[in-house]
């Protein structure tokens, strides 16, 4: 019998993350995983998921902006406010 899982159990599972997957190169795998799956859903191209501790933002996932990103930048626009997109262009 599975188990069923309401959509708020599986974003805590998500939020859980971090603590749940304690080796590094099992979680840069799930973070580009969930890259492709946030470019799937929302636009983009996930690249490349990077650990750098001197840089003090741990790890990263960078995306690049392609023609199924909204205009206004979709749901990247609140986030690394440096780089603007905007009708499917870097500004």
């Amino acid at each position: 019998m599975p188990k069923i899982l309401k959509d708020s159990e599986m974003f805590d599972i998500i939020r859980r993350a971090p603590e749940a997957i304690d080796d590094s190169k099992q979680y840069q795998r799930f973070l580009e995983a969930l890259g492709e799956l946030i470019a799937e859903h929302f636009g983009g191209l996930r690249s490349t998921v990077t650990n750098d501790p001197g840089d003090g933002l741990g790890y990263t996932c960078a995306f690049h902006i392609d023609e199924s990103v909204p205009a206004d930048g979709g749901v990247y626009r609140q986030y690394d406010r440096d780089v603007k997109w905007k009708n499917g262009k870097e500004a």
